[in-house]
């Protein structure tokens, strides 16, 4: 079974449907990184006033491990990234266009390797980039999107 969020509805797909399902949408492979400091904070940034994880799009020229880390650095301004085990992939939809997209966002666990200053890449809309607690993670994913919080799920954080 595979959910599919439509803004904040999820549905469930069959696995044996969702090539079928998935031909309706034009589908946008991506990668993205649940990022965790050696003082065991875990990374949000904010884009729209609403708390995220940092992904973005794959290159025609890279895998899905490259564009997760070059996601995770352009979002943050972080370089010291070490890439860890993939959690997740969820799928969520939207259009731009008038077109129907379906993304995929490949999730990893990484692993910031150096205190390095945050820098939110404004040309994102990214306001703020911020370490969390572990125990203030539930504030913060309140209102966030819930495939963010799938990942927090699957990665055995909530």
């Amino acid at each position: 079974m595979q959910n599919v969020y439509f803004e904040r509805d999820r549905i469930a797909v069959d696995d044996a449907d969702f090539p079928e399902f998935c031909s309706h949408f034009v589908e946008i492979p991506a990668g993205g990184g649940l990022v965790c400091n050696k003082d065991g904070k875990f990374l949000l940034i904010c884009r729209h006033n609403i708390w995220d994880l940092p992904k973005g799009k794959q290159e025609p020229d890279e895998n899905i491990e490259e564009c997760a880390i070059r996601e995770v650095e352009e979002e943050t301004g972080l370089t010291h990234l070490r890439l860890g085990e993939r959690i997740c992939i969820t799928h969520h939809t939207y259009q731009v266009f008038g077109e129907k997209c379906l993304k995929h966002t490949h999730w990893y666990r990484m692993y910031d390797e150096a205190e390095e200053s945050l820098l939110p890449q404004e040309e994102e809309d990214i306001t703020l980039a911020k370490w969390v607690e572990k125990e203030c993670l539930p504030e913060y994913l309140a209102g966030t999107y819930p495939s963010i919080v799938e990942v927090f799920v699957n990665a055995g954080l909530l």
